[in-house]
């Protein structure tokens, strides 16, 4: 039996695939930088406005149990970094600037994970 796929479908899975190819290249890249330049107090707002919402429809609560969970697969400041381009990637939000990336990952940084950078 043929499989058909749709345009949007690939269109989703390339989006992944650019994305993580992204995150690759970022983590690489922020790990010989691995400084947070970003402005946590914007990063909150910017994350509050863009990305809160998605993460309480997958998380439910205030959306935080993202962050916090056990499972959590960010370990590291490049892979937090990494991780918050990879988000920006795959959502459809606007495309968020390199700015505002950077304000969101000092944001999660500070509020949640805590590495040092």
């Amino acid at each position: 039996m043929k499989k058909i796929v749709t345009k949007k479908a690939r269109h989703t899975a390339l989006k992944f695939m650019i994305g993580v190819a992204a995150a690759l290249l970022l983590s690489q890249q922020a790990s010989a930088l691995a400084t947070l330049l970003g402005d946590a107090g914007n990063g909150g707002k910017v994350l509050d406005a863009r990305c809160t919402a998605c993460h309480v429809n997958m998380f439910g609560g205030d959306g935080s149990a993202i962050y916090t969970r056990e499972d959590h697969s960010v370990k590291s400041v490049e892979g937090l970094m990494a991780r918050v381009e990879v988000c920006n990637v795959n959502t459809q939000n606007g495309e968020l600037n390199t700015d505002q990336l950077d304000d969101i990952t000092a944001y999660l940084n500070e509020t949640f994970y805590k590495y040092e950078d």
